[in-house]
């Protein structure tokens, strides 16, 4: 696509319209989404800037991996809104490097804020590059959005967890590094949560500690209580895949046919 992205108050600021094939039954945008509508943002800001991503890789032989992110949905989005995706480079000290974004609606509103941590490799030795080695060329802001670092996520053990199910990791699923990409996950968990064909998804933190790698299967366990689930995935060998925590709620958005019964009535 082409870059429409564009400076504002040190943040990069990108347009979209929201597809209807990103929508679900319900008509709500699914999480994945919310959460793609933000790393592209800053996908776009590295490929305007330089390095780029590619020169990265090429010429530093680094790349990024994501560690952990926490989103907060304040309300659902739906087919042809115009929205903006903003993204900044958070507060960074160590090896983990912050990336902030925000999507807004187009009346300004708030609609959901995230908080993702990443790690930057150096592929030729197998090392994590500290913050204050790194050379990005990108602006860091000194400010979060209003959300707790993510962090240690407190799950129950196993043992007290239902399997809800199996999950192979499909060609569809993986990206340029052979494993399921990042942005699958909040989709493929909370398609093992109990009740989510009528709810919306209000946040979500993911802690991603081992990845997927194509043609591989994994368990799913999940326990939920109230509006919370907690699901943890344990690949073939026992090891914990990934961990993550979701708060839903009934959905807000009113089902396609229930918007032709209430116009027949009006």
């Amino acid at each position: 696509m082409e870059n429409c992205g564009h400076y504002a108050d040190g943040k990069y600021v990108v347009p979209f319209k929201v597809n209807s094939h990103d929508t679900d039954r319900l008509g709500q945008v699914r999480p994945s989404v919310m959460l793609r509508y933000i790393h592209e943002a800053a996908n776009l800001q590295f490929a305007a800037s330089h390095p780029t991503l590619e020169e990265l890789r090429a010429i530093s032989h680094q790349a990024f991996i994501l560690s952990k992110v926490a989103m907060k949905i304040h309300r659902q989005l739906c087919a042809y809104e115009n929205i903006t995706a903003a993204t900044w480079a958070g507060p960074s000290t160590g090896v983990s490097f912050l990336r902030c974004g925000e999507i807004m609606d187009e009346t300004g509103a708030l609609v959901a804020e995230a908080i993702s941590v990443w790690a930057l490799v150096d592929l030729s030795r197998g090392r994590f590059v500290r913050v204050k080695d790194a050379n990005l060329g990108l602006p860091a802001l000194d400010f979060l959005p209003n959300l707790p670092l993510p962090g240690h996520i407190h799950m129950p053990d196993t043992a007290l967890m239902e399997k809800a199910g199996v999950r192979t990791v499909y060609h569809s699923d993986t990206d340029l590094n052979g494993h399921m990409n990042n942005t699958v996950y909040p989709n493929m968990l909370a398609d093992f949560i109990p009740g989510i064909e009528n709810a919306m998804v209000t946040s979500f933190a993911i802690d991603y500690i081992r990845e997927a790698k194509y043609g591989e299967t994994f368990q799913v366990y999940c326990h939920k209580e109230g509006d919370t689930a907690c699901l943890r995935t344990l690949k073939e060998d026992g090891s914990v895949g990934a961990e993550a925590l979701f708060t839903v709620a009934p959905s807000a958005v009113p089902r396609p046919f229930e918007k032709a019964e209430r116009k027949e009535e009006a």
